[in-house]
């Protein structure tokens, strides 16, 4: 029985969430990529996806057309009780589901919609899902939406989003960018892998947790951060947290010695980094190149994207090998995979 799905990722990872979906589901289908979502098909059923790319993942149950404004996310939800939506998809609910709550949604903006548009779709939900309405603490949570593309959904949310406000410290990356920053890297069960500006130790936490490796280094110069990052990371003789300038990475490894660098380094917009980011981005780039094994990879996070394609130009041996414009937090960004 095929699953139809739509997972919300960063704006600009769609074709990222792509790629790893290509490599994760033998019988993908459906694919399409829109700003900040993937809509896709399989038989895998949820609880085996796996799928650590997306910030949220629903189930599709009725899509159309309609005009990307509070007045057409009403007249959508006008639409729906009569409209040939997957009711039974409805009734797949985790044991110990009782009750459900309807979100709306226009343009990514929670929305109040009219009372008597809303109450019909609550009471075909109740009826067809056999949970009962509760709009303070559900068990599950149904959404309507309407996107800036034109397009209206609506949806079964799959996935709980956490309140990464209150988990994640100041400026730590969300895991599903980590994941996609490790994830671009190639990983291989032998890899000697080091995040020289590990910060709070989002992207070494995410290779342990999720993927292959042999060792893995993380490097900072900020003694918080490291104790951060000690906190997070196992404690395990092939896990080093170290405090260590990245900018001197050749005392540290030998020549062609590590196989990956993946990393969010200083953008230049929050941390004074002691000189013109131009030449700290080319002093970074040039240690890193000087470590890294013919065909290693380099992954790099950074809103300073002159500053790397300039650094990129003077390193030698690498090419950069693909590019993703991306908003963070709403300042643009890009990540950027060189191989050598």
């Amino acid at each position: 029985m095929p699953y139809r799905y739509l997972g919300l990722c960063i704006s600009g990872t769609e074709d990222v969430c792509a790629q790893i979906l290509a490599r994760r589901l033998k019988d993908l289908d459906g694919l399409s990529l829109s700003g900040g979502s993937v809509d896709f098909t399989t038989a895998v059923p949820y609880s085996d996806l796996n799928l650590f790319c997306f910030n949220n993942i629903f189930r599709v149950l009725y899509t159309t057309p309609a005009a990307p404004t509070p007045e057409g996310l009403g007249d959508f939800l006008r639409s729906v009780p009569g409209a040939p939506v997957d009711w039974p998809a409805c009734r797949d609910n985790p044991k110990g589901t009782r009750t459900f709550r309807l979100a709306a949604s226009c343009c990514g903006q929670l929305v109040s919609v009219p009372k008597r548009a809303r109450s019909a779709v609550e009471d075909r939900l109740r009826t067809e899902s056999g949970l009962r309405p509760d709009r303070s603490l559900p068990d599950s949570e149904f959404w309507a939406m309407v996107r800036s593309d034109g397009q209206a959904w609506l949806l079964k949310r799959l996935s709980r989003h956490k309140a990464y406000d209150k988990l994640l410290s100041p400026g730590e990356l969300h895991p599903e960018l980590a994941y996609m920053l490790c994830w671009l890297s190639d990983p291989r069960p032998g890899d000697t892998v080091c995040d020289p500006f590990c910060g709070h130790g989002a992207i070494p936490k995410e290779r342990c947790r999720r993927f292959p490796f042999t060792e893995i280094f993380a490097f900072d110069t900020d003694g918080k951060m490291l104790a951060s990052s000690r906190e997070k990371l196992p404690r395990r003789e092939n896990i080093r947290i170290k405090k260590q300038d990245a900018l001197k990475l050749t005392e540290v490894f030998a020549p062609g010695s590590v196989d990956a660098f993946i990393t969010d380094p200083p953008w230049g917009l929050y941390q004074d980094v002691g000189m013109s980011i131009d030449e700290f981005y080319s002093r970074a780039l040039g240690e890193m190149a000087a470590c890294l094994k013919p065909g290693g990879r380099i992954v790099i996070l950074t809103a300073a994207k002159d500053a790397l394609l300039g650094a990129l130009e003077c390193a030698p041996g690498l090419a950069l090998a693909e590019r993703y414009d991306i908003l963070v937090s709403g300042k643009k960004a890009g990540i950027f995979l060189m191989k050598k």
